[in-house]
């Protein structure tokens, strides 16, 4: 009997904690698409959880989920989460429709106030806050304005010429400079540019981090994938993932058999956690 307790102990064990991060937001994902909102969250906020670094955009996502199901603590709790790993970008969580049943709790102002303390104790530790700054500004008068086809190709065009100065200033600006985040919209700014060469200038910029203290390879993977597809060609990466009668799959990969090769070259994971993290059947 008692190695039977045992047996059972192991194997319970095995099937909550057996599944990789990647395999839990999976789940979460799926679980979402049936409707099972509370499911759906603490799958992925267990996925993230397991991740353990970059992982904000996942306890975002679950936050969300919580919200959708009506569970308010826990929602709150996983955007407490989302601060600790570095998201300070509170305009997303005001835009978000699913989190305005949060707006009229106290607790909502309380998660603004460490958000703001949080974000400038961050950016003490960078060389150039005020262009992390500047950057942030950018990328919110872009977001703002989603849905509005000929306002948002009005910023996204000033938001080139801008950014184009700044790289000419700077070169690329780095982690150590703008923190992640402000890497990232660097990143997002020129990843909407509509100039062709301005974005293969960008990706050349990033293309030389690898070989740097701070590489950028989902950064450089991403653009280049964005620039495949917006040229009619094949992606490199498996970046680009499009939609079908509501299905997710991957734009068509050159040379699909190697990508996870290529992927490995410049430090990413594997096409597979990649697919589930992002809901894609692979």
């Amino acid at each position: 009997m008692k190695n039977l307790l045992f047996l059972s102990i192991i194997l319970f064990g095995f099937n909550a904690f057996g599944q990789t991060w990647d395999e839990l937001i999976y789940q979460g994902k799926k679980e979402r698409a049936k409707g099972n909102f509370k499911n759906a969250g603490e799958l992925i906020a267990k996925g993230a959880q397991l991740k353990g670094t970059d992982n904000f955009e996942h306890y975002y996502y679950a936050a969300i989920m919580y919200a959708n199901a009506s569970e308010l603590d826990s929602s709150f709790k996983l955007l407490e989460k989302c601060i600790d790993a570095g998201m300070y970008d509170l305009a997303r969580w005001e835009r978000n429709n699913r989190l305005k049943v949060l707006h009229k709790d106290e607790r909502w102002n309380a998660l603004k106030t460490k958000m703001k303390k949080s974000e400038q104790k961050y950016s003490e530790t960078l060389s150039h806050p005020g262009l992390r700054n500047e950057l942030k500004r950018m990328w919110k008068k872009d977001q703002d304005l989603v849905g509005q086809w000929d306002k948002q190709k009005i910023i996204v065009d000033q938001n080139t010429v801008r950014l184009n100065k700044i790289i000419k200033q700077y070169g690329w600006p780095n982690r150590s400079m703008i923190g992640k985040d402000g890497t990232w919209m660097a990143w997002a700014i020129a990843q909407h540019s509509y100039d062709l060469n301005f974005q293969k200038k960008c990706l050349k910029l990033l293309e030389n981090t690898l070989d740097t203290a701070e590489p950028e390879p989902v950064l450089f993977a991403e653009l280049n994938d964005r620039i495949c597809r917006n040229t009619n060609q094949k992606q490199k990466f498996g970046q680009a993932i499009i939609e079908e009668n509501g299905i997710k799959k991957f734009y068509p990969i050159e040379k699909e058999s190697e990508v996870d090769e290529r992927r490995k070259s410049i430090g990413l994971e594997n096409l597979k956690v990649y697919a589930n993290e992002n809901y894609v059947e692979y």
